[in-house]
């Protein structure tokens, strides 16, 4: 079935790309992306001179945006890489790195290759060695992740290309979407949220069901945030998961990325490497505790870049750090934190980091609009 509507979905494609002017495609892995690209997909068809396309490989993401946006199920095997490599648009913004490296290819009939980041963290120890080298354009989220890239293709020898610093339009959802709690410590709601690594010695296969055991029986209600690829990679487990604590009234399992309650239900994050925790702590103003695991490095040679990644420095400067293997301490060190927690003094100081850093916090979505405004002048 996957396939057959694949395949219309590609017929659908053809269909509309021998005509329209400005026609700017979208690309989302999944449901669990829709999220990051939202706020620019609607923003942008707000022009009536776009023509705006979605492409999905997720049958449940297929969900209206607006009626000036052309939602298209594409899946992910024999139609997807025929589709993309025979594209033809002004404009292709992603979220997905590596383009080139895997089974999605440049097209030539493609003007201009846009990334879009999925997150907060440094450009050059949680992506891989070559994860931007083949984009045209890459809108940043600021001067860190610029200066990044600049010395990175300096040092390697990378094509060029156009850097913008647009800021992250996510960070501008997550904004939207707060609700501030009545109760902030009141029960205890712990936020679960180990990231995902290639390793197969990460913090999901070893440790998450010891440390839920832990939290849960101190009479604390965890939320298990998954990510996106531990969805795909470990859906067994994840059943497992369900199964065993299904009768535990202070666990909850959240597959769903797109429910945003989690966030703003919780009054602390737990986690592994710091994407999660710059967004959490700068949206819900409240701590984070990180666990130290085998640090995530997708790239060998990040060191050679000499710059110290984002989410490392921000673990050290506001996180409490746990070895991982002493995560029976957790509860202790959590009392502490709801005892001696300064709300305001935290807001200020992750404020003055995020500006201290680049980070850009303010008109997003009008940057990103203009930016592509400036890009569709310039491509005949």
């Amino acid at each position: 079935m996957r396939f057959l509507k694949s395949f219309l979905g590609y017929l659908k494609f053809l269909k509309i790309s021998n005509n329209n002017k400005n026609r700017i495609v979208f690309y989302s892995e999944s449901k669990n992306y829709r999220n990051y690209l939202l706020d620019v997909v609607n923003s942008l068809s707000e022009n009536q001179n776009n023509l705006i396309i979605f492409l999905t490989s997720d049958l449940e993401d297929l969900k209206k945006i607006n009626d000036k946006v052309v939602p298209i199920f594409i899946g992910d095997s024999f139609f997807r890489i025929l589709l993309f490599t025979f594209l033809k648009c002004e404009l292709l913004i992603m979220t997905l790195a590596d383009l080139g490296n895997h089974e999605i290819k440049k097209s030539i009939n493609c003007k201009k290759y846009i990334y879009l980041f999925h997150s907060l963290i440094s450009t050059h120890k949680g992506y891989t060695f070559e994860a931007f080298r083949n984009y045209d354009v890459i809108f940043t989220n600021g001067d860190y992740q610029k200066k990044e890239i600049v010395k990175t293709e300096e040092i390697f020898g990378f094509p060029p290309k156009k850097i913008i610093n647009t800021g992250y339009p996510y960070l501008n959802y997550l904004k939207k979407n707060y609700i501030k709690q009545e109760n902030e410590y009141e029960p205890r709601k712990i936020l679960f949220a180990p990231s995902w690594s290639k390793s197969e010695n990460n913090l999901f296969k070893e440790y998450v069901e010891k440390i839920i055991v832990e939290l849960t029986n101190n009479n604390n209600h965890v939320i298990l945030r998954t990510h996106p690829e531990v969805l795909k990679r470990y859906k067994s487990k994840l059943n497992y998961f369900d199964r065993i604590f299904s009768k535990n009234k202070n666990f909850e399992l959240n597959t769903n990325l797109q429910n945003l309650e989690p966030l703003n239900n919780s009054n602390i994050l737990v986690t592994d490497n710091g994407g999660m925790g710059l967004e959490y702590s700068y949206i819900q103003k409240k701590p984070v505790i990180f666990l130290d695991h085998i640090y995530k490095i997708n790239n060998e040679k990040f060191n050679q870049i000499k710059i110290e990644p984002i989410e490392d420095v921000f673990k050290k400067e506001f996180g409490i750090i746990i070895k991982v293997q002493d995560y029976k301490t957790i509860n202790s060190e959590i009392k502490k934190i709801y005892s001696s927690f300064n709300k305001k003094e935290y807001n200020d100081k992750v404020n003055l980091f995020f500006e201290e850093k680049g980070i850009i916090t303010k008109n997003q979505i009008e940057n990103i609009r203009k930016a592509i405004g400036e890009l569709l002048k310039n491509i005949k």
